[in-house]
């Protein structure tokens, strides 16, 4: 689908209604450049639009409002001037962006939460963030698998972010796991997803499951330790049952004998299991202490006053500290609502079971007192009392060789599956390779027109699934080279996947060009025009090339006068 139009407006009207095109959209920032500085001033909304059109897309839009390497500083003029008069951000995708007639999808958003948020698509309101992210998929490019999600799919077509424009493929934050992109990598080459989710759990579970056994083995010893010390303890009980045999006592007394002793094995057998679920809490707890730590609240202001003195000495750096900040805090809640899921089920189990351990253990003084009241000989005490430790270490050990098996079964069925998926993906090796050979025959042509040189797609196969990798056949590029190459493989990908009939997105948002050579930027305008898709970029006027035609391809002109909110 294309961009067909971005509306901000409020309870006074409307504010921009800004039209897109195909081709280059240059969304200009009229302000001059003095000695390579911008004229002092706040900035004027052009990379504000890329971010409303992501925030229509499910973002939490605090990046409008918020700097994007000092968030603790919001620009509370805007902030207050969203929030305060009811701004409504509505984005209007189309099929086919020169038929009026043909279908669209309309998404609108604001600022606002609980009865004042307003969430719609296609005019039905959706309220949760999952269920809009789903249905923005399923609205937008007709697809209804889990993995990817929308979100996931739109960061490399709103590459508004210093990380998205430094990589190429790697375009999620720096916390996410390789299955995670590996989903996202099959459905670029157009490869079913189906699967992918169960994969992501699974890799979860068998985490979890090997950290467990990893405790289990420190504090309670290997499985075939644990066995070895079973068969000699029943070794042992064998020979005290036969010198009890050939000690005359009533037959009440031998059956009290083993009624206490079959409770204490219950009582071991319980504590061990009841030992095994406090691992399993502790080990929850631990986790989201751990978590807990790693989640960020560091004093900004220092960290601003260091960057400060860093871009003094490097003018050139670029700073998304508060943004990894922010991918990193995000990620860390989702971990701890997921590893902490199953406490209350954990506890209420616990509890359980030292309720049983305290009836246990009031039947066993109960038979210990009446086995001391019947009276028997010091040698019968001797074999009574060694039996019944030996009955105790045995069913602890029987409990915890159970626990081993218990887990070991389960990671094995976790393997089966995960086996049975990546055998799954593995077949479609081949399609894989030739799509990726396709893909490189339009990205390798526009790389070359963009600078003379070579760039290709690679696949690589770990245990966690497929990655991709681009490589440069001439060495590592400049800055201002790295972001051509960028826009190359965006390119390329909207032409692949109309080759392939892939639904996509196919328009193209990146931010932070000006350090983009003249040549390069020229090339990547002739480019845009020639593809069936739209590249919307934001840029300062006086970056833009001289013998550029900026009337055809400006889509808003800002200034210091005139900026996007008007306020």
């Amino acid at each position: 689908m294309f961009l067909k139009r971005l509306i901000i407006q409020n309870k006074s009207g409307i504010i921009r209604e800004i039209l897109f095109h195909k081709g280059v959209n240059f969304i200009v920032d009229e302000t001059p450049t003095v000695s390579n500085h911008q004229i002092t001033g706040n900035n004027v909304g052009k990379t504000t639009v890329l971010r409303l059109v992501d925030f229509c897309f499910g973002g939490d839009g605090e990046n409008i409002y918020k700097d994007t390497e000092f968030k603790t500083q919001p620009n509370t003029n805007i902030e207050d001037f969203l929030k305060k008069t009811d701004v409504v951000i509505t984005v209007e995708l189309v099929d086919n962006i020169d038929d009026e007639s043909s279908r669209k999808v309309v998404v609108k958003r604001n600022f606002l939460s609980r009865d004042k948020k307003i969430q719609e698509i296609n005019g039905q309101s959706v309220t949760g963030k999952e269920d809009f992210d789903k249905k923005l998929k399923e609205e937008i490019l007709s697809i209804q698998a889990d993995k990817p999600t929308f979100r996931q799919i739109i960061s490399k077509n709103i590459r508004d972010e210093k990380n998205k424009m430094s990589h190429i493929v790697k375009v999620l934050n720096s916390y996410t796991k390789k299955e995670e992109y590996e989903a996202l990598y099959l459905f670029w080459l157009g490869i079913s997803t189906d699967g992918l989710e169960e994969k992501q759990r699974l890799f979860a579970e068998k985490a979890k499951e090997e950290q467990f056994q990893k405790r289990l083995k420190k504090e309670e010893g290997e499985l075939s330790l644990i066995e070895q010390q079973l068969s000699f303890f029943n070794g042992k009980i064998d020979e005290f049952n036969a010198q009890k045999n050939t000690l005359s006592i009533n037959e009440n007394y031998g059956d009290d004998i083993e009624k206490l002793n079959q409770v204490r094995q219950n009582f071991n057998r319980i504590s061990s299991n009841l030992s095994v679920l406090e691992i399993r809490k502790d080990l929850i707890n631990e986790s989201k202490k751990s978590l807990e730590t790693e989640y960020s609240n560091i004093d900004v202001l220092q960290i601003k006053s260091l960057y400060e003195k860093a871009k003094i000495l490097v003018p050139t750096v670029q700073v998304s500290f508060e943004e990894t900040i922010k991918f990193h805090n995000d990620l860390i809640l989702e971990k701890i609502k997921y590893i902490t899921k199953e406490l209350p089920d954990l506890q209420k189990e616990i509890v359980e079971l030292k309720s049983q351990l305290s009836r246990l253990n009031s039947l066993e003084n109960e038979l210990a007192n009446k086995l001391k009241k019947s009276g028997f000989t010091e040698d019968l005490e001797t074999i009574f009392l060694e039996s019944s430790q030996l009955f105790e270490k045995k069913g602890n050990l029987e409990e915890l060789k159970k626990i081993w098996e218990k887990s070991n079964e389960k990671l094995e069925v976790i393997i089966t599956g995960l086996n049975a998926i990546n055998d799954s993906i593995s077949s479609k090796d081949e399609i894989i390779q030739s799509r990726i050979t396709e893909f490189n025959k339009f990205f390798s042509e526009i790389s070359n027109k963009l600078y003379g040189e070579y760039y290709i797609l690679s696949s690589s196969v770990t245990d966690k699934g497929y990655e991709l990798i681009v490589t440069n056949m001439e060495g590592n590029p400049s800055t201002g080279k790295k972001k051509g190459q960028i826009a190359a493989f965006d390119f390329a990908y909207i032409q692949f996947a109309d080759h392939l009939d892939i639904n996509c997105l196919h328009f193209v948002m990146h931010d932070q060009l000006e350090s983009v050579h003249d040549n390069q930027l020229n090339t990547l305008v002739e480019v845009a025009s020639l593809i069936n898709g739209q590249y919307i970029v934001p840029i300062l006027k006086d970056k833009i090339p001289p013998n550029v035609d900026v009337s055809l391809h400006e889509t808003l002109s800002l200034s210091q006068e005139d900026k996007l909110f008007k306020i």
